[in-house]
């Protein structure tokens, strides 16, 4: 198996993919090399990713699994590069809009290569400098939903569906987000130091009351056993690219069987720590503030709502017939979703700011005290949904009970 490095990659390009014509002078440079910034993909803690562009403007990204984590450490199988090739192949022909275009598969080398879609900006780090994406949301709901609807037994044969789910087990990752998102991170005694012992008390309190234990291991059993559609996994803003009409996707290797609701938790818990940091972080008037953060709450809702839209659009054209004829079941369904999207975005929420990890979206404050209260904020949000995720009927409860948390 070859190693890629800065210096074998051309060659190994014009090896593999003739038909790419580079024009000199070629650049290449490895994603994630220096400071952490919005040129970091979201993957580059588990993958050696390089961008290569040449003198006529033309980019490609090349990706390589490794067998750790590369700034963790853990031992896992290159070969889950295989498989993410395999899943964006076939994202792409349900929403090729949203899924880089691909040129290269191969699992020798456990290497891929796509579009580099860099054109775009990773939408974390534009929202930190307090940038609107008008389309986001309908283009995100869009993207989870067909993907999820169309790779459900709602639409697909019995039988496809289940030798589905079997290829795209994906045991070694599903370890990653079944214990990192609901075990490790809460059962970790590192907490952010910087924000002093205070807030080390407040996660505790949330880490060990008896009721909230409870939810969480009630939500790790769901998000273990309701294998519902195939799931993006990661779906978190420093995969998403995006400018005021355009979004692509990146970073689909925890791809495997879950309820439909987990990836729709997943991006709702960042855009809460986005409310929560533009809460507390510098603007130049209080207006521009409030209309930030009023955003923020609206783009909650509305990735809900337009999730459920599109999803029963598909439901309406393409469900199977026993399905669309029962009474009621579009409603529970409905309502399943938001319960638990909810309650899977206090998970991931939590998990992210208790812990010493990097923060980007609170790490923007560099006002200690300020940067302090809010992940004081996002985490009584996160206490909230605990407590309330699945006596919820409608999204606008979930709204009213965040407005009053944070305005």
């Amino acid at each position: 198996m070859i190693i890629l490095t800065k210096e074998n990659i051309l060659s190994y390009i014009k090896e593999h993919v003739p038909s790419l014509q580079l024009k000199e002078p070629v650049k290449v440079s490895m994603i994630g090399e220096g400071d952490l910034g919005e040129d970091v993909e979201g993957d580059g803690y588990c993958n050696y990713v390089f961008r290569v562009s040449d003198a006529d403007g033309y980019s490609y990204i090349v990706k390589q699994s490794t067998e750790h984590l590369k700034r963790r450490g853990r031992a896992l199988t290159p070969t889950r590069n295989r498989f993410e090739y395999e899943i964006m192949e076939l994202r792409a022909k349900i929403v090729p809009q949203y899924v880089p275009a691909l040129y290269l598969g191969d699992p020798e080398n456990n290497v891929f290569i796509m579009e580099d879609v860099s054109n775009l900006k990773l939408i974390r780090f534009q929202m930190n400098k307090n940038h609107l994406f008008p389309e986001l949301a309908k283009q995100g709901a869009q993207y989870l939903a067909a993907t999820h609807f169309y790779t459900s037994e709602f639409y697909l044969p019995t039988e496809e569906y289940r030798k589905l789910l079997a290829h795209f087990m994906n045991a070694e990752l599903r370890v990653v987000m079944e214990d990192g998102i609901f075990l490790h991170i809460f059962g970790s005694d590192h907490y952010d130091a910087a924000c002093g012992p205070e807030f080390e008390e407040y996660c505790k309190s949330i880490r060990f009351d008896p009721n909230l234990e409870f939810q969480r291991y009630k939500l790790r059993h769901l998000f273990m056993s309701k294998s519902e559609t195939l799931i993006h996994g990661d779906f978190h803003t420093s995969n998403i690219f995006a400018d005021d009409t355009h979004l692509k996707v990146i970073d689909m290797e925890y791809t495997f069987g879950a309820p439909f609701s987990y990836d729709l938790g997943f991006i709702i818990a960042n855009i809460i720590s986005q409310a929560c940091s533009a809460a507390f972080r510098p603007f130049d008037t209080e207006t521009h503030r409030k209309n930030y953060v009023a955003y923020l709450i609206s783009l909650i809702e509305m990735l809900y709502t337009y999730y459920i839209q599109f999803f029963f659009e598909y439901w309406e054209k393409d469900a199977k017939l026993e399905y669309k004829i029962t009474n009621g079941y579009k409603e529970s369904l409905a309502l399943d979703i938001l319960r638990e999207c909810f309650g899977f975005a206090a998970c991931v929420n939590f998990s992210r700011i208790c812990g010493d990890m990097d923060t980007a979206d609170f790490d923007c404050i560099k006002d200690n005290e300020l940067r302090t209260k809010a992940k004081f904020a996002s985490a009584t949000i996160d206490k909230m949904l605990f407590e309330k995720w699945d006596s919820y009927n409608d999204i606008k409860e979930v709204i009213e009970d965040i407005i009053n948390m944070i305005c």
